[in-house]
């Protein structure tokens, strides 16, 4: 996840982020290079964190399930 989106989240909430990005990426067999789909699903992850969700695996699904929305 490009560390530009990380701004402004503790390092907790960045870790989870990171995680959430990686298992996104995995689980669309999308390589986490800097384009159009990754940039897409950062936003999203950082959108649900906004929220206050720190849970990983969480952030991965609520991201999937608006992926898939798309």
């Amino acid at each position: 996840m490009p560390e530009r989106f990380a701004e402004g989240f503790d390092p907790a909430a960045v870790k989870a982020m990171m995680t959430a990005f990686d298992r996104v990426c995995e689980a669309l067999n999308i390589p986490p290079t800097h384009d159009y789909y990754t940039e897409k699903i950062a936003k999203m992850i950082v959108e649900k964190a906004r929220t206050g969700e720190r849970d990983p695996i969480k952030l991965c699904h609520m991201t999937l399930r608006a992926f898939a929305g798309l």
